[in-house]
C-alpha cells in the first residue's frame, strides 16, 4: 500500500473552496514546504524562504535577506502622488525640480 493522505487529514491541513473557475486552496493551516505555482492573494504570516516573483501590491512588514524593507519613491512618483493629492504648489514645484535633476 502507498502512502496516501486520507481527506480527513488533508481537511486538517487546507481549506478549499469551489470558485467558477473550479476548486482551488483556500487556506494552509501550517507551513508549506515547496512552491506556489500561482497567486497568493491574502497574507502570509510567517517567514518566506525563498524567493518572490513577481509583485507584493501592499506592505512588507520584517526583512529581505536580513535587511529592513524601505519603501523609495521615485522623483516621478512622487510628482504623481501629489498631483493626484492636490497638495500645495509649492511642494509640486520642488518635486518636480527633484525631477527634472534627476533626469527621469
Amino acid at each position: 500500500m502507498t502512502d496516501q493522505i486520507t481527506l480527513e487529514k488533508a481537511l486538517e491541513l487546507v481549506d478549499f473552496e469551489l470558485c467558477p473557475e473550479g476548486w482551488r486552496v483556500k487556506n494552509v493551516k501550517g507551513s508549506l514546504y515547496g512552491d506556489v505555482q500561482g497567486n497568493v492573494q491574502g497574507d502570509v504570516w510567517g517567514d518566506v524562504q525563498g524567493n518572490v516573483q513577481g509583485d507584493v501590491l501592499v506592505d512588507i512588514w520584517g526583512t529581505i535577506s536580513g535587511r529592513q524593507w524601505e519603501f523609495i519613491e521615485t522623483p516621478k512618483e512622487k510628482l504623481r502622488r501629489l498631483i493626484d493629492e492636490d497638495a500645495d504648489k509649492d511642494k509640486i514645484l520642488e518635486a518636480l525640480d527633484r525631477l527634472e535633476d534627476s533626469n527621469g
